[in-house]
């Protein structure tokens, strides 16, 4: 936390983040890693080696779906191992329980997902116990790559939302 435009007001720093949007998005809660927080175990697509790197057995399938055959092919060759401590490390109090965000929490909502399959991803919403302006879209892991426009268009419309005039409102009598 401390990036939140009320925070840095307060501390006197310009800047400041006005708003969330999470696409696809694991949603961390305090003290849980993703692995805690998923079932105690990693998804069985995960390859772990012995460097302390993972990487996926079948990215096409997991997290590029619905994506063209030629941009897929392309998003696959950029994949690049990740550290296995990321999915284990707990993480510390997220932004997006922060009430300076209430009305300013967005989330992409992926139904044909198989990296985050929607009912975990309904299921972290429900947890969360905050608001969230949620929009599906029927993509998989990647509507970036598969559904740009529609996704463009809503993230345009929540960036919009969160720069209203009431932002400076909620950061004066923060």
């Amino acid at each position: 936390m401390g990036l939140s435009l009320a925070e840095r007001r307060r501390a006197g720093q310009p800047g400041g983040v006005v708003g969330l949007i999470y696409i696809s998005a694991f949603l961390a809660f305090e003290g849980q890693s993703l692995v805690s927080g998923s079932g105690g175990q990693l998804a069985p697509w995960v390859i772990e080696h012995p460097n302390g790197q993972m990487s996926v057995k079948n990215p096409k399938e997991v997290f590029y779906n619905d994506v063209p055959d030629t941009i897929a092919t392309q998003a696959v060759h950029n994949l690049r191992d990740q550290a296995r401590s990321t999915a284990f490390t707990p993480c510390g109090a997220p932004a997006w329980a922060d009430p300076f965000f209430n009305g300013r929490r967005a989330y992409a909502r992926t139904s044909l997902d198989n990296a985050i399959p929607v009912e975990a991803q309904d299921a972290m919403l429900r947890a969360s116990r905050v608001a969230w302006n949620i929009q599906t879209f029927a993509t998989g892991h990647a509507p970036f790559l598969s559904q740009p426009r529609q996704l463009r268009l809503w993230t345009d419309r929540q960036i919009a939302g969160f720069q209203t005039p009431n932002v400076e409102r909620l950061v004066t009598t923060a």
